[in-house]
């Protein structure tokens, strides 16, 4: 019995190496398959650096990692639909009226691809990215001060505006997922700009050389024939272009497979610097008025989450859940043309 125990033991433990070798493998083997994809995404000519997917596999998976803990930040879906818009402060401050809430969802081409691509019964309903823009505005109110009402108060006031609605799926973990794919593909974008930009800069640069060197060539011809003091000076200034120029050429990295390859490392290396997350939160009250820790009047503690990719401008980022039944028909967008409001001040 020892024995058989100490056979089935060594088989179990043989079996379970077997599945966590495989399982390793698949995930270098899912690893070089992404770093083929960003070379594909960025340039091809890559593949002429020798060991290129060694050299490139860590970052990648860093930036994997990086992007699976970023979308893991955004906390989870709120609902949004005329109910909510009353009883869920979220939905309360993020738009201004329950016709605005669904018209915006309604005009999405994302939603309306989606909701086209499941029946009624499959998809009831989608969850998605909403980004908005937050602004503060100086507005004048009214403010109850003790027992006494004060009017024309100076007040913030908190509009979110310029909704756009991303990556719906039918539930919340594909949405987080297409989400991470989402980023990692401007990671690739952001890499392939720069390799772009690198490749312009380098002709431009050697283009320019070209021209200041053949108008060099000619000045000399023409003061071999005759020491025109004219000519002689554009042939000074031109010389001293093409010395500013050349200097310049030299601190410029050639747009070699090489260079290319390095600027993918360092997006890949540093993907906090493409996308950044700020966690803060507000008290908001009904109006979308700001107001201090200390108020007794009815507001709502809100935690936002804000992120800026590249150098755009930072956006309030959340899930939201929302029903087939709310979308409107297209006879009432006919006449809302490109809808995206804040709250009416």
């Amino acid at each position: 019995m020892k024995d058989f125990l100490s056979t089935r033991f060594s088989e179990w433990r043989a079996n379970a190496h077997r599945k966590q070798q495989r399982k390793a493998n698949a995930g270098v083997t899912d690893v070089l398959g992404t770093v083929e994809r960003v070379v594909d995404g960025t340039d091809g000519r890559i593949r002429l650096v020798s060991g290129y997917r060694s050299k490139l596999q860590d970052v990648i998976r860093s930036s994997l990692a990086f992007a699976d803990e970023l979308v893991e930040q955004i906390p989870g879906g709120i609902e949004v639909n005329r109910h909510t818009f009353v009883t869920d402060p979220y939905v309360n401050a993020y738009f201004a009226n329950v016709s605005d809430m669904r018209t915006i969802f309604s005009h999405s081409s994302e939603i309306k691809d989606f909701m086209e691509g499941y029946g009624d019964n499959d998809a009831t309903e989608c969850c998605a990215l909403l980004c908005m823009q937050m602004s503060e505005k100086t507005v004048l109110g009214m403010k109850l001060s003790g027992d006494i009402l004060r009017k024309d108060v100076r007040q913030i006031a908190v509009n979110f505006s310029d909704h756009r609605i991303y990556s719906p799926a039918p539930r919340e973990p594909e949405t987080r997922q297409g989400l991470k794919q989402c980023l990692f593909d401007g990671l690739v974008t952001n890499a392939l700009e720069r390799i772009t930009r690198m490749r312009l800069t380098n002709f431009q640069l050697n283009s320019e050389l070209q021209i200041l060197k053949s108008r060099q060539r000619r000045q000399q011809m023409t003061l071999r024939k005759s020491a025109d003091p004219v000519v002689a000076a554009k042939h000074a200034d031109t010389c001293r272009q093409l010395d500013q120029l050349e200097a310049e050429l030299s601190k410029t990295p050639l747009a070699t497979p090489q260079a290319a390859m390095e600027q993918v490392i360092n997006v890949f290396k540093n993907p906090e610097d493409f996308v950044r997350l700020r966690k803060f939160s507000l008290r908001l009250n009904k109006m979308g008025i700001l107001v201090g820790a200390d108020t007794r009047q009815p507001c709502n503690h809100i935690k936002l989450t804000e992120v800026a990719i590249g150098e755009g401008a930072p956006r309030i980022v959340t899930l939201a859940k929302f029903p087939r039944s709310e979308i409107l028909p297209p006879s009432s967008l006919s006449n809302t043309g490109n809808f995206s409001p804040g709250k009416a001040m």
